[in-house]
């Protein structure tokens, strides 16, 4: 018998702590380098500092996800993960936004630990926790929708917050930009947070025997929909993980609009934003695979026209930006949901709720992929001989193109190779005949 959703008002209280997670999000790879460079640090030590603690952060999601899971309370696993996970998360944002004295090395490496720690116990507690408020296909989808719709908007207001500080200030500093982002963050989680404990009860768990822990991972070679999720996931996190980081290269240097290259950022986000919808009634009309298939296709075909934009084409550039930022309305939201199918096929079949392991490997593979980005991307703009400190031949700045469409195009054909024929769709799922029937052999394909 399935259970009955949260009411729209008690999902909005819940999914208002994405807001501040997702404003959290990108100053960390775009204002936070610069700024502790802008500190004293060298950019060597800076670029490495980040690294070692976005390594420490992928270590940790599926630690964070077994433990997760194993928590039993009279207060249920998710509820008290999020609150022991606020205080490190907070302290990391004051630390980190906020500096004092002299910044050395270890004290911003420790300030980046504190932090992920905290992130990434809150993160995998809250989204677990979304992915059990429904037993229904389109049900999850929809309660997904919501933390995308919170996500996308603190992106997009942590992304105006500098653009006013400059307004206001003039020649205004890295340290002066990164306090009004961490004051956005440090009031808004803690307030989103409490509302979302008081907008949905945890239901009590049933006592059930988890698997080994060495055992836990026998899931993916048994899963095909995992493997396949998994690596549109990473493919996804190597697509935006390219663009951010040619993104002020190509608009700069290629398309010769530096004043805009930031409002490109924030178009993207907020085609995204309201592209949501549309990409959830796509999942219900059809599944989830195929609308994300839709949406990697459009995408797709605006990136393509990146090759054929004229320098200075403003309004032209807003429109295909406007294109390529539609499918932020659908990769995050719509994995999310496809997960939870995933963890719904397996409680029944192995008897254990494990949704914050497996939100821990779809946490995971969007950093693997963003970090094969740059591996790759960089070394390719040195390959057409791109320089940003000089004036570029017009066969570098086409190079740069190429590099710009190719490299997410090629990403964008492997995410259908891996979506389009995935198998579990809605009749699949479970919905269609769930009491006292076993469910589809997902696992076993």
């Amino acid at each position: 018998m399935k259970s009955k959703d949260p009411s729209l008002l008690a999902l909005l209280g819940f999914a208002s702590p994405a807001f501040a997670v997702g404003a959290l999000g990108l100053p960390i790879s775009v204002i936070l380098p610069p700024l502790y460079a802008e500190l004293g640090l060298s950019l060597t030590v800076v670029g490495t500092v980040f690294m070692i603690a976005r390594i420490f952060d992928g270590v940790t999601d599926p630690i964070f996800g077994i433990v997760g899971d194993r928590i039993q309370t009279r207060w249920g696993r998710r509820r008290p993960a999020m609150i022991a996970a606020l205080p490190p998360l907070l302290l990391g944002v004051w630390l980190l936004f906020f500096p004092s004295g002299a910044v050395t090395p270890t004290g911003l490496l420790i300030a980046m630990v504190i932090l992920y720690v905290g992130w990434t116990l809150y993160t995998l507690a809250h989204t677990a926790w979304a992915s059990e408020l429904s037993d229904d296909y389109d049900g999850r989808s929809k309660i997904m929708s919501y933390l995308q719709y919170f996500g996308l908007a603190g992106m997009i207001a942590v992304l105006l917050t500098p653009v006013f500080v400059d307004l206001v200030v003039e020649d205004a500093t890295m340290v002066q930009r990164a306090a009004p982002m961490g004051a956005l963050i440090l009031f808004t989680l803690p307030a989103f947070s409490l509302v979302a404990l008081l907008s949905i009860k945890e239901p009590p768990l049933e006592q059930v025997k988890m698997p080994p822990w060495r055992d836990t991972f026998k899931i993916f070679a048994r899963s095909a929909a995992l493997r396949r999720l998994l690596i549109a996931d990473l493919l996804a996190g190597f697509q935006g993980g390219v663009n951010g980081a040619v993104h002020f290269f190509f608009v700069i240097h290629v398309l010769l609009m530096p004043a805009a290259a930031s409002l490109f950022i924030v178009v993207i986000f907020v085609a995204g934003f309201f592209c949501v919808p549309i990409f959830l009634k796509l999942s219900m009309v059809l599944n989830k695979h195929r609308a994300l298939c839709i949406g990697s296709i459009f995408q797709m075909a605006a990136t393509i026209m990146l090759l054929f934009l004229p320098p200075e084409a403003f309004v032209l550039t807003f429109v295909v930006y406007m294109m390529i930022g539609a499918n932020m309305g659908a990769n995050t939201f719509l994995m999310r949901s496809m997960m939870a199918d995933i963890v719904e096929v397996d409680e029944r079949t192995s008897g254990a709720k494990r949704s914050a392991l497996f939100y821990s490997l779809l946490t995971l593979t969007p950093k693997l992929g963003a970090a094969l980005a740059v591996g790759l991307v960089f070394p390719m703009l040195d390959w057409v001989q791109f320089d940003p400190t000089v004036v570029n031949t017009p066969e570098v700045l086409q190079g740069v193109r190429y590099v710009v469409t190719l490299t997410p195009i090629t990403a964008a054909i492997g995410i259908l190779w891996a979506l389009w024929n995935y198998p579990l769709s809605r009749s699949e799922s479970g919905d269609v005949d769930r009491d006292g029937v076993d469910p589809p052999p997902i696992l076993q394909r």
